[in-house]
Order: C-alpha cells, then sequence, then structure tokens
C-alpha cells in the first residue's frame, strides 16, 4: 500500500496507524539528567515498558535493574538500564510537540525528553453491552476522566461495533462533545426459559459431555459451528437429565416438571443462545483488533480504556460460548503495536435480574456472582497480556477506576534488556517481569517482538 493510499484508509478509519517495535540500536552513550531515558552500552538492547505500582494503583519509584527479573520463554536475560518515565505537571511543560518516545521502528533510543510528548489515550465503548441509561452513567465518567488529562495528552474515541470515532487529539472539548452521541445498544438475550450466561455453557457443556461419551451420536449441526440439530430421540438420549444437573434445575423452574418435551425445548435454546453469544463475542473482539491495529504509528506507548459490561464466555471445558483463541491474538497484537488496554467491567446484571425477577414472578435464577466472572473473564485474559488490567465497577460509571488508570499511567519503567543471539528471530515470545519486592504490582504485557537480526 503507498503512504498516500495508507493515509487514505486511516482518515476513514478516523486513526493513525503506529507500528512499535522493541529493538534499540546501539548507539553512543551520553548521560543526560532528568527523565530522559539514556542508553547505556554499545550493544543492541531490547526495551521492555513496565508499570510497577502499590495497592493503591500509585506509582513505585527509585527501582535500580537488581530489581528487575525478566524472562523470555521462561530464561532469565539481564536487564542493563532502567529508567523512570513520569509525565511532568502541566505547569512544567512547554508547548506540546511529537516526538519519538519510546521504542519505534527505527530502532532509536528516544532522542527528546518522553515526559514533554504526553501520553496518548484511547477511550473505547462495548456499545452494544450497555442499555441506553447505562451508557449515560459510563458518558458522564468518561467525560470527567478527559477533564483530568494534561494539556499534552491525546485522546481518542472508539465505538464498536458501531457509532462515533475519533481519532487522538489535542482537542480534550471536541472529544467530550462526541462522546455524548454514544448510546447504548444492549438488548436482553432472546428466548423463553430466562437463561443466564452460565446456564447456557452448563447446558452446553453436559451435552457435550454426554455426546462424547457416546460416539457418533447427536451432536448435528454443532459439529459444524452451530446450534445442534434438535427434534430427534437421539438428542434426548445425549441430555444429562439426572438429579443435580443444570438442565434439570431449569426445566423444575420454567415448566414445573422433567420432562423430555420441555428438555429438548430448553437444550434448543441453550444451543442457539451459545451460538448468538459467540457471534456476538467474535465480533466484539474483532472490532478490538481492529482498533489496535489502527494504532499502528501513532508514536510511543498507547493506553486504550475500554468500558464494556462484560462478553461471556465458556468456564468450563465443553461449554460454549467458546471463541477460541481470540482473546491470545488480542494480547499479542497490543504488544506489537506498544498498546496497553484497561478495562472497565461494568456489570450491570445483578440489577437487571432484580427486574426481571419483579417482573415474572421470581422465576429468574440467582447466579449473578458466577455471571459477573463469566462476562469478564475474556477481558481479563487479554487486558492482563497487554500489560493492562481488569478494573470492576458496581455502581456508577466507573470513575474511582478510572482515577487509577489516570495514577497508573502517569509513569512507567523503560527496561534496557540484553538478548541473546537465539532471541533475534522476528517471532513472538513470552515475556515475564518481577520485581523483587514485596506489596507491588507489576504490569507488563505478554509478548515481546524481537526483529531478526
Amino acid at each position: 500500500m503507498t503512504g498516500k493510499s495508507m493515509r487514505r484508509t486511516l482518515r476513514a478509519c478516523g486513526f493513525g496507524a503506529v507500528v512499535a517495535v522493541a529493538l534499540l540500536a546501539s548507539r553512543p552513550v551520553v548521560p543526560v539528567s532528568g527523565q530522559q531515558p539514556t542508553f547505556r552500552a554499545a550493544v543492541d538492547l531490547v526495551a521492555v515498558d513496565v508499570q510497577v505500582v502499590d495497592k493503591d494503583g500509585f506509582p513505585v519509584v527509585e527501582l535500580g535493574p537488581d530489581d528487575f527479573e525478566v524472562q523470555f520463554n521462561g530464561r532469565a536475560r539481564r536487564v542493563v538500564s532502567v529508567d523512570f518515565i513520569q509525565s511532568a505537571s502541566p505547569e512544567s511543560l512547554d508547548s506540546p510537540r511529537r516526538v519519538t518516545s519510546g521504542p519505534m521502528a527505527t530502532n532509536l533510543w528516544p532522542s527528546t525528553n518522553v515526559a514533554r510528548t504526553g501520553r496518548t489515550y484511547v477511550l473505547a465503548f462495548d456499545t452494544y453491552s450497555f442499555t441506553v441509561q447505562e451508557s449515560r452513567d459510563v458518558v458522564a465518567a468518561a467525560r470527567g476522566f478527559i477533564r483530568r488529562l494534561q494539556p499534552n495528552d491525546t485522546v481518542g474515541l472508539y465505538t464498536f461495533p458501531v457509532g462515533p470515532r475519533l481519532e487522538p487529539t489535542l482537542d480534550h472539548h471536541v472529544v467530550s462533545q462526541v462522546i455524548d452521541q454514544i448510546v447504548g445498544r444492549s438488548q436482553t438475550l432472546p428466548g423463553e426459559h430466562n437463561l443466564t450466561p452460565s446456564e447456557i455453557i452448563d447446558i452446553t457443556a453436559e451435552f457435550s459431555r454426554q455426546a462424547s461419551i457416546t460416539p457418533g451420536r447427536g451432536a448435528g449441526a454443532a459439529a459444524f459451528g452451530g446450534p445442534p440439530i434438535m427434534g430427534s430421540s437421539t438428542s434426548i438420549a445425549l441430555m444429562d437429565t439426572g438429579d443435580g444437573s443444570t438442565l434439570q434445575r431449569v426445566q423444575l423452574r420454567e415448566c414445573g416438571s422433567v420432562s423430555s418435551a420441555c428438555a429438548e425445548m430448553i437444550n434448543t435454546e441453550a444451543s442457539t443462545l451459545a451460538f448468538y453469544l459467540e457471534g456476538r463475542a467474535t465480533e466484539g473482539l474483532n472490532g478490538l483488533r481492529s482498533l489496535i491495529q489502527l494504532l499502528n504509528e501513532q508514536p510511543g506507548r498507547k493506553t486504550v480504556v475500554l468500558f464494556s459490561a462484560g462478553i461471556p464466555v465458556t468456564d468450563r471445558p465443553g461449554g460454549r460460548p467458546d471463541v477460541g483463541d481470540l482473546a491470545k491474538l488480542l494480547g499479542q497484537d497490543a504488544a506489537a503495536t506498544n498498546t496497553t488496554i484497561y478495562t472497565l467491567h461494568l456489570d450491570r446484571r445483578a440489577a437487571r435480574a432484580m427486574n426481571a425477577e419483579n417482573r415474572r414472578g421470581g422465576a429468574t435464577p440467582i447466579s449473578h456472582s458466577r455471571d459477573m466472572a463469566i462476562g469478564g473473564r475474556l477481558l481479563e485474559e487479554f487486558s492482563g497480556a497487554s500489560g493492562g488490567a481488569l478494573l470492576r465497577v458496581l455502581l456508577g460509571g466507573g470513575e474511582t477506576a478510572l482515577d487509577r488508570v489516570l495514577r497508573e499511567t502517569s509513569s512507567h519503567y523503560l527496561l534496557g534488556v540484553e538478548p541473546e543471539e537465539s532471541d533475534r528471530d522476528g517471532r513472538l515470545r513470552e515475556l515475564r517481569v518481577r520485581v523483587a519486592r514485596p506489596g507491588v504490582t507489576v504490569r507488563s504485557r505478554s509478548w515481546v517482538l524481537i526483529p531478526a537480526s
């Protein structure tokens, strides 16, 4: 793709692309004061950026090379240098300038004081997970977050699967105005039996287990990625309807008794809803991957702040919805583009269920804690893999959680790590960073990419 066509593509999507490569080329050492990183050896180093915070999210300062342990694919690597990069207060900044801040495709160490360049945030909204009313609380919290940014911080906006989008800009007022256009689009799950995500998972897992011990029977279309074909004696025989099974409990709740006809209707509905939720989860994750990939040429570190009411996926073998390794791929994309994801999981399932119970005479089951865990499981996986975190929000739009995001992203460490020659093959490697100090949390992405020598 030519440079001109690339720019047209990015303008159409609303974002500039960003490519962040973690190799630092050797260069002469020129010690400097302040917060500018200093390259300390005439040897190629791998740049590893990490955040180290205490239990309240405040940065832990004054750490040196001996405090860090770094591993690539489980093998220890020597930490040569450590630089602490902290965002300066607005009063101490000159007019903001866009410079290379962090390890880039040029393989050069930052040549200008990183603290003067400001941070880059993108606020992302999973609009299909919120109701209209819930989205109002989220919008109010997001606007408060923008008001607290420093003048030289840029902020962008991304809604998925549809909605307004803005590339990162210094014009915070414009972003605040556009955020007001965000409206939640959540709808209750279709169906007649009030199934919760945990019940859908358990019923499909029970059916899968029965199918696995009865070879050649009953899976039907499920083997091809769709809901199983019901309406036959085979499907009834595969159902686990014994004492204590989820299917039996749902039958007693919804039908008042245990019968093959009721069991088949519930099982069919569970399979259909699992297929529906898999489609929604895949659409949401692909939307996030598109965002991360669009952040390909934005300089330096990026922080995506994701607002979501949850993306349910299975927590047991054979259960559905199941989206495979999409979360892992999203974490790898984040590592390749130097992007960290903080997810605010604003779960309103308990309040929604209570309203449903009042309308339906108490028919809706109480499984709120597990359903909340199921909704946040995928979010936590890719957030942690990117070097960020999942922050659960039970009330409001997430103001307290957003305060923590600002604290944690106010600084980071830039480590210069010496690789071995075998590391230089252009492949992703699992990254693990530890700090030999009690009571601290280390946030680093789970993958590092070292270009081939």
